[in-house]
């Protein structure tokens, strides 16, 4: 189809179009992603042909999701259709009046202390519906995987009779992120429970995923589609964060508790850690800095302690250096 004819479209059908497109050049997960913000523009644009659109439709386009969601998705989902106009050669006529919604930086990963970590589970525990949160928190901090990695886990991922688990990002531009760990007995009971509920679920071969989506239902039942992994379990995690009285915390943050306590054991190398965490780059080092602060003020407070105690009186012989004397001295 030539480029003038999906600019005469209606935006859903030249959307979709324009996908079909796309696809053969995308990873599975970019797809999926993709094909939702789609669902999210479709709405809002209706029969709108794409080569009307212009930069007041892309403004209130803007101002309506604020309301739902934050800035970072709607630019993402700007940014599909960006690509479509500029495949119509409509952008360039935009480019100068369009202005991303402004992000706030993203704010420093945060370590569970051990009180935190004990009401966080404590509450994870005690009801099913935060189940899936409560087994991807055990999973994270006990592998440093993260969200993504452990939503989209397949089956053949995970071997309980070896206690490995394999991670491999499905969209990973940095191929560092794919790794197989060890499972230490936390994680390998959260698995086991995963793949017992995954089979419950419809999830029965080995390519179908260990957190399938769900189409229907609630938290006791519900039908799945294991073909498709979920893609997100905040709502849980709002309730579960709420009810134990940790505002802020975020499911990556998971990651960075497991990370934290890695480097805090002297016995861990940072080597060591970037082969269980993954690709972990300077920059991600250098926000990781401040994890084992405490550690290394204790560290070196002892070493000021042990250098600045009065040096052990030492009794040594003068008889060599001072042959006309005899007897000892001291220092």
């Amino acid at each position: 189809m030539q480029k003038t004819e999906i600019a005469f479209l209606p935006f859903e059908q030249a959307a979709n179009l324009w996908l079909e497109t796309r696809r053969p050049f995308l990873a599975p997960r970019t797809l999926r992603d993709y094909a939702e913000y789609i669902a999210a523009l479709s709405p809002f644009f209706l029969e709108s042909r794409l080569g009307e659109i212009g930069p007041e439709h892309l403004r209130a386009f803007q101002k309506m999701r604020l309301v739902r969601i934050g800035a970072a998705r709607i630019n993402q989902e700007c940014g599909i259709l960006q690509q479509m106009l500029k495949r119509i050669g409509r952008w360039q006529d935009i480019a100068d009046d369009y202005q991303p919604l402004p992000v706030k930086k993203e704010m420093r990963g945060r370590a569970l202390s051990d009180k935190e970590y004990e009401r966080l589970f404590r509450y994870a525990r005690s009801n099913p519906a935060w189940e899936m949160a409560y087994l991807y928190a055990v999973i994270s901090v006990n592998t440093t995987m993260r969200p993504n990695e452990v939503m989209t886990l397949r089956r053949q991922d995970i071997d309980i009779p070896a206690r490995t688990i394999r991670v491999k990002r499905e969209n990973a531009k940095n191929q560092g992120s794919a790794r197989t760990n060890p499972l230490n007995d936390l994680a390998l009971a959260a698995c086991e429970r995963a793949l017992e509920l995954a089979a419950k679920r419809s999830s029965t071969r080995p390519e179908h995923f260990v957190f399938p989506f769900k189409l229907s239902g609630n938290c006791y039942g519900g039908t799945y589609d294991p073909s498709r992994p979920v893609t997100t379990f905040k709502t849980a995690w709002k309730k579960l964060i709420t009810a134990a009285n940790l505002p802020g915390l975020r499911p990556y943050d998971m990651r960075h508790t497991g990370i934290t306590n890695l480097l805090q054991l002297p016995e861990v190398s940072l080597e060591t850690c970037k082969a269980i965490a993954g690709h972990i780059s300077a920059e991600i080092v250098k926000t990781y800095s401040h994890i084992g602060m405490s550690a290394r003020r204790e560290a070196l407070d002892a070493l000021m302690r042990a250098t600045t105690k009065k040096p052990p009186r030492r009794e040594y012989s003068r008889a060599k250096t001072h042959p006309g004397r005899a007897g000892t001295g001291t220092l």
